[in-house]
Parts: structure tokens; sequence; C-alpha cells
């Protein structure tokens, strides 16, 4: 059965009272007027599917009722509702894995019914595919997680869900090249196809914004590979599918995100899977830049082979193409 239980915690009764007749017939909205109330809901009416705060709240704020409620309830999806200045607050917020999405107030009321709907569909899919099997029947609900959870990013954002499909294959191909294992070659397979899972807790205006973007905006993008780790490390992968998406843009020399680590600290899996991003995205067009030739995202690599990426794996992606690997 569904749950549509929403907990929406706000110190202005009369905005509890508008979203109270604006959500009613579709969710099961459950309202507090503090972070203290919100957490004895939690403890006695719980599980929610969705946890929803003002950032500015007296005695308790947002960023530390969510903290206080996912500890009492990891799996549900956190949302804060902020004042544009505030933006740098939920950043720390969301880097701290304390917040899943923020939402700009005013919010217009379908964009908060619509990633409402969208945080339940991604509650339901961490919680009913959370499962302990053996042999071919955790194989099957694996990759039925990975399904469920491509589906949700594509209809959000089929731009994400192509890329990811593409970083996929080459990523697969980088693999098979440098002679991995069957299994490591799986898994990495896995993580790149939900490698940028993150993102659909970024604004849509931000990913697709045709001009410069500010520090600001680019702090929120840079929140995604931490976030899909929040997001994944719940499901029981047979392997480092969460870790590979957390490190997929950490470089060799330590200037990458969101760990800053270096070296041989960045999984192999994530090494291949940080080339393969690199490559298609520039060979894809943005709405800030058009997209670059094959040639010149294979320079970008080969000048970057043992500063930012991993030589071996840039050598191997450089084979594949030589032997007529296209995206197409």
């Amino acid at each position: 059965m569904s749950n549509k239980k929403v907990l929406l915690v706000d110190d202005d009764p009369n905005i509890l009272s508008a979203y109270r007749r604006l959500l009613r017939k579709k969710f099961h909205l459950v309202t507090a007027e503090s972070g203290a109330e919100g957490i004895a809901i939690l403890e006695k009416q719980g599980p929610f599917a969705v946890v929803v705060t003002d950032f500015r709240m007296p005695g308790m704020n947002g960023v530390e009722f969510l903290s206080a409620a996912r500890q009492i309830s990891p799996d549900s999806i956190r949302i804060m509702l902020s004042g544009q200045a505030d933006m740098q607050v939920t950043i720390n917020a969301i880097n701290e894995g304390k917040v899943s999405y923020f939402l700009t107030k005013p919010c217009p009321s379908q964009h908060l019914i619509r990633t409402l709907m969208e945080a339940v569909e991604q509650y339901e899919v961490i919680t009913s595919e959370r499962v302990k099997l053996e042999g071919e029947n955790l194989h099957k609900a694996i990759h039925g997680t990975v399904q469920a959870i491509v589906s949700m990013i594509e209809r959000r954002d089929p731009y994400t869900a192509y890329h990811q499909e593409r970083v996929k294959r080459l990523a697969g191909a980088i693999a098979g090249e440098m002679g991995l294992s069957g299994e490591q070659a799986e898994i990495l397979v896995l993580a790149a196809s939900i490698h940028d899972l993150g993102k659909i807790y970024v604004p849509a205006e931000i990913l697709t914004k045709p001009g410069h973007i500010t520090d600001l905006e680019r702090a929120l993008i840079e929140t995604h590979p931490q976030v899909g780790y929040d997001i994944l490390k719940t499901i029981e992968f047979p392997g480092p599918v969460s870790q590979i998406v957390q490190q997929h843009h950490e470089r060799l020399n330590g200037s990458g995100y969101p760990l800053h680590l270096s070296g041989s600290q960045i999984l192999i899996e994530a090494r291949i899977l940080g080339v393969a991003d690199v490559v298609e995205s520039l060979a894809s067009h943005r709405p800030y830049r058009p997209a670059f030739t094959i040639d010149e995202a294979l320079a970008e690599i080969r000048k970057n082979r043992g500063i930012l990426y991993d030589p071996e794996v840039v050598d191997a992606c450089l084979r594949v193409f030589q032997k007529g690997f296209t995206f197409d």
C-alpha cells in the first residue's frame, strides 16, 4: 500500500492552514507548528514518506529539525522550504546529508505538489526494493531497483537519463578494455546507470540555465554526488554502488568533490566512471555551450592524464574509441 504520509512543519499557523487546503486531497498530511512538535509526531505517528520544514523557526530551526528527524526516520525524504537568503545554509545542510531537497519560498502550488509526488515515489522505491534475497532473485531485485530509479529520473529529466545511458555504455567498454572482473564491471555499470541520481534535487531552472551560473548555484549542483550516495546507501547492493556514485567527480590530484579524495583513495570503478562522464558530457550539447567533437573531448582527458584522470583509464578509453566505439 502506498505511503503518502507527509509531515509539514512551519511556525506560521496561517501557512499551515493554506497547505492543508492545498494538499489534503492528494496526501495524508500531518502538520506541526514547531520542530519539537514535529519530532514528537514522527516518534508517535511515523513512518512518514516525506518530511517538509521551513528553515526559519524559533527554538529549533529547519536544519536542526531535519537532522533530528533523520535519526528517527532515516528513509523519509527530507525537504526544506527556504528563502533565497538561506540558500548557503541549505547547501551546507545538503552536503552534510541532512536535507534531500530544497524549495525556494514562495513555492508555486503545482511545483510543491509535483515535488511531493516525486518524493513519495522515491521513498517507495527505497523502501520497497530494500530486500535480502539470494542467487537469481537477488540479481533480479537489484536490477529492478536500478530500473525503478532510472524510470523516476527519466520522468523528471529525460536528458539526465539519456546522459546516464551513454555514460554506462562507455564505462562498460572501458572496464572490458581494462580487464575488470565480471562482478566489478557489473557493479560499475549499475552505478553508471544512476550516477546522476542526486540531480533530481537540483532545481531544473539551474540545470538548464543557458548563461553563467552563480557560485551558489554551482555549489548546489556539486551536492549531487553526495545526495546520490545518501539515497543509495540505504539499498543493499552486492558492491560499492553508492560509493562509486559518491566519488565519480573526485579527481586524481584531489581537486574533485565532494570528499577531495586523491589517487588510490578513489575506487577504480569511480575513476573509470569519472572519465566516461567527462567524455560524454563534453561530447554532448549543454544549455551554456555547444557540443565538442569526440576528438576534442578525448584531447581533454589526454591533456589531464595523470593529473585529473587515472592514466590507465585514459589509455583504455582512448583505445576503446580507436577500436570504433561510438555513442550512436
